[in-house]
């Protein structure tokens, strides 16, 4: 008798909180916040990424991609190789490319010196425009 009196006690606790966490109000205080819609991540934008691999005798490998979403009519992607120089990055060089379909790619290769380098991109669906930068390889 004293089991089932337990089992019931834990039970009725068990519904008390489950009806107090739904049933107790939340209030949500902003200070002059305004309000704006939500809106979707990327409109346009299925996918994009960008890269940069070095092998072992200095050929730097860049990549850029931007992949648009069902109804996209053009494409652009622009990469820039960047090095590291005195606590900064310097632009190295800059490839560009554009298609009226729903993707585009660039794979460019580019001789380098020793030294930190990455690659940024910017890249475009239509009318939405996204950035990215590579992680940094080291030659």
């Amino acid at each position: 008798m004293r089991r089932i009196w337990k089992k019931c006690n834990v039970l009725a606790v068990c519904i008390c909180l489950l009806f107090c966490g739904v049933i107790s109000p939340i209030e949500v205080f902003a200070n002059d916040a305004t309000v704006s819609a939500v809106e979707p991540r990327m409109t346009y934008i299925y996918s994009y990424s960008t890269d940069v691999s070095i092998s072992s005798d200095g050929v730097a490998t860049i990549t850029g991609m931007v992949r648009g979403k069902s109804g996209v009519t053009s494409t652009y992607v622009k990469v820039t190789l960047q090095k590291s120089e005195s606590g900064s990055w310097k632009d190295v060089k800059s490839w560009e490319d554009s298609n009226n379909t729903r993707s585009t790619t660039i794979a460019e290769t580019y001789q380098v010196s020793k030294g930190e380098y990455r690659v940024t991109m910017t890249c475009s669906a239509n009318t939405e425009t996204k950035t990215a930068t590579s992680a940094s390889r080291t030659y």
